[in-house]
């Protein structure tokens, strides 16, 4: 038995649209597919759930037990990975006391407020990192394991922390590489 879907299987989930080589679980959740965009060598594992607007680039990965909200969307440009456990919300609920929280309550009596969460090309989150909405992480970025991300983070710079602080810069040798991989010679 193969652990992902075939690309007939693929088709029937009824995606907005996917590339070539896209590996999903068969243990992964997905809410709303016809709002889902996906490139192409794009890999989902284990218990990961999409729900929502969300567009992924080309080489990503999504490891076990991700969890991707996009109600206001979620982006992932190219090269960007989410290490397991990660979780990324596009939306927040209003927790003051003043409004209801729950999706089985009127709309009238709720707050849900948030916006896009983008992580531009070659961004990486390391384990249990938790992404708030209205985010940018900038090109090149890497989060470190456990870190709580709830503003813009700057281009190639390494982050840390709760919330996150940046602690140093980023090497872009990745960015050689990745012409190497598109390029063929990888």
């Amino acid at each position: 038995m193969d652990s992902f879907y075939s690309a007939e299987e693929l088709n029937e989930i009824g995606l907005k649209s996917y590339g070539e080589n896209v590996l999903i679980s068969k243990k992964v959740s997905i809410y709303s597919p016809e709002t889902i965009k996906i490139g192409n060598n794009v890999r989902i594992d284990d218990f990961c759930i999409l729900s929502g607007n969300i567009e992924i680039g080309n080489y990503v990965h999504i490891a076990a037990y991700t969890a991707l909200y996009g109600k206001y969307g979620i982006e992932i440009k190219d090269f960007c990975g989410c290490s397991a456990r990660c979780t990324i919300y596009s939306a927040s609920d209003d927790f003051s006391g003043e409004y209801m929280i729950s999706p089985m309550v009127s709309k009238e009596y709720t707050n849900v407020t948030g916006g896009k969460v983008t992580l531009e090309k070659f961004v990486q989150l390391g384990a249990n990192t938790l992404v708030m909405p209205n985010v940018k992480i900038k090109e090149g970025t890497a989060v470190g394991a456990m870190s709580f991300v709830n503003k813009d983070l700057e281009k190639w710079g390494i982050y840390v922390g709760i919330p996150c602080k940046k602690i140093k810069n980023r090497k872009r040798n990745i960015e050689i590489l990745s012409e190497k991989i598109i390029g063929g010679t990888l």
